[in-house]
C-alpha cells in the first residue's frame, strides 16, 4: 500500500508593509498631539509677549538742497535702536525697508535692512542710508517746505516697513506685518548760498516711534 500523501497549504500572511504604514502614521499623530500640548503649556504659562520699543536715536545730514523747480536733495544717514523688553520671547524682524518722507511725499529710495534677531532684554541697532536726489515736489508741499526751510526746521517721517515673528524656546509662531513710524523734527544748520544747507551734521533725536502690526 501506498503511504498518504501529506497536502501542505501555505497560509495567506497579512501583508507587513500595512502593518508598518499604519504604526507609522499613529506615531505621527501622537507626536502632533504631544507637539501641541507642549506648545500649549509653554505659551499658557509665559506672558504674552509686548511689542518691541524702537526708536530714532539720530539723523547725519549728509546733503540737503532745494531748488527750482521744485527739486529737493536730501541724503542722510538714521540710527534706529530696536530693543525687546521680553524676558522669554525673542523677536524676528525681517525684510525691513526704510524710508524718508514730508508731508507724506516719500523724498528718498528704499533702503533694505538686513534681517534682525532681538534676544530677550537686548537692544539692536540699524543705521541705514536713505538719500534721494532731484525729487519733484508738488507745489502745495513745496511752498510748505519753503516755509520750512526758512524757519530752520525740517519735519520728516522715517517709516519702517516689515515683518515680525516670535520666539519661545525652539518654537517660533506668528508672522505680523510691521510698520513703524518715527517723526524726526530736524533743526538745520546755516544755510549756504539760500538754497543749501551744512552737511555732515550730526542731530540726536532720542524720539520714541509708533509702532502698528498687521495680520
Amino acid at each position: 500500500m501506498e503511504a498518504p500523501k501529506v497536502v501542505v497549504r501555505e497560509v495567506a500572511q497579512i501583508p507587513k508593509k500595512k502593518s508598518y504604514y499604519f504604526y507609522l502614521i499613529l506615531g505621527g499623530v501622537v507626536f502632533l498631539i504631544i507637539l501641541g500640548i507642549t506648545i500649549t503649556f509653554y505659551l499658557g504659562i509665559l506672558p504674552l509677549p509686548h511689542k518691541p520699543q524702537l526708536i530714532l536715536d539720530e539723523a547725519n545730514i549728509g546733503g540737503l538742497k532745494f531748488s527750482d523747480p521744485n527739486l529737493l536733495t536730501c541724503n542722510m544717514q538714521v540710527t534706529l535702536s530696536a530693543k525687546n523688553p521680553n524676558i522669554n520671547y525673542g523677536i524676528f524682524i525681517e525684510k525691513l525697508e526704510a524710508r524718508a518722507f514730508y508731508q507724506n511725499q516719500q523724498i528718498t529710495v528704499a533702503a533694505e535692512l538686513p534681517t534682525n534677531y532681538v534676544s530677550p532684554k537686548t537692544v539692536n541697532v540699524w543705521p541705514p542710508f536713505l538719500y534721494g536726489n532731484d525729487v519733484l515736489i508738488p507745489p502745495h508741499e513745496a511752498a510748505n517746505l519753503i516755509v520750512d526751510l526758512n524757519a530752520g526746521n525740517l519735519p520728516l517721517e522715517i517709516k519702517v516697513d516689515g515683518s515680525l515673528k516670535w520666539k519661545v524656546s525652539s518654537f517660533t509662531f506668528g508672522k505680523y506685518r510691521l510698520m513703524v513710524n518715527c517723526l524726526a523734527d530736524i533743526p538745520l544748520g546755516s544755510k549756504v548760498n539760500g538754497t543749501n544747507f551744512e552737511s555732515g551734521v550730526k542731530y540726536v533725536l532720542d524720539q520714541p516711534c509708533k509702532l502698528r502690526f498687521e495680520n
